[in-house]
């Protein structure tokens, strides 16, 4: 048995850390106050788009718990569209690390669900992994930063989720964390660095304090990354001395 790391080139390796690199260089070419004022704007143009995302993540969940068969389908395709949103956003805001990212992610997505890679059946998922996953569903979903007060209220509906990178990150880790193997590390390792480092960033940087739930996350589905290449490998070690 050999693990999805093992299976995967070199070259996308190489290439995956060259553009989170350049992903995260390029996010301190701007100034927190130019980010922030970029933000504000952004998130008051599509409050209406905000609206519609968030009743479609309301059903997307809704259906996908509800029927088993077509779940794997529904929610992929809807990790992608949030991706392709916030890309396509991105670009009519120039917003040059999101619009790397998100179709960095976007390509993931559809690569991991071609290749049946990203599963989600949770009659076998760990308390664990349900715990990170609803963490990161609720606060991408209600996400307390870019919105106007009253802010508690506001969010449920207008939080930029789709479309600043925050939110729709922290959503996207809370459905992987719900994934099951297997999985693709390519896209688990993505999206739990480009989560950490924008988490760390937006609290830093930003002052939403808020992303300290993407730290969470983002550190939950690295690790548990890495503790399953750790145990393919001593599996497949122990299956060779054997």
């Amino acid at each position: 048995m050999k693990t999805t790391i093992t299976n995967s080139s070199a070259a996308k390796w190489i290439v995956l850390g060259f553009l989170m690199i350049i992903i995260c260089i390029i996010s301190f070419m701007k100034s927190p106050n130019a980010i922030t004022k970029t933000l504000e704007g952004l998130s008051s143009d599509v409050r209406s788009y905000s609206v519609f995302i968030h009743v479609l993540f309301l059903v997307v969940v809704g259906v996908g718990l509800v029927f088993r068969r077509g779940r794997d389908f529904l929610f992929s395709m809807f990790l992608a569209l949030l991706s392709l949103s916030a890309m396509i956003i991105s670009i009519k805001y120039l917003i040059a690390p999101n619009i790397l990212m998100f179709t960095m992610i976007f390509g993931l997505i559809l690569y991991a669900f071609l290749s049946k890679q990203i599963h989600f059946n949770f009659k076998n998922a760990a308390p664990i992994d349900l715990f990170f996953g609803f963490l990161g569903l609720v606060f991408g979903f209600w996400y307390l930063h870019w919105v106007e007060s009253p802010l508690w209220l506001n969010a449920f509906l207008l939080s930029p989720l789709g479309t600043a990178n925050c939110p729709t990150l922290l959503t996207i880790c809370g459905f992987l964390c719900l994934s099951n193997e297997p999985r693709l590390a390519l896209l688990e390792v993505a999206v739990g660095l480009m989560t950490l480092f924008f988490g760390f960033f937006g609290i830093f940087r930003l002052g939403a304090y808020v992303d300290i739930v993407l730290i969470i996350c983002a550190l939950y589905l690295v690790g548990r990354c890495g503790f399953t290449v750790f145990r393919m490998s001593h599996m497949v070690t122990k299956t060779d001395v054997s």
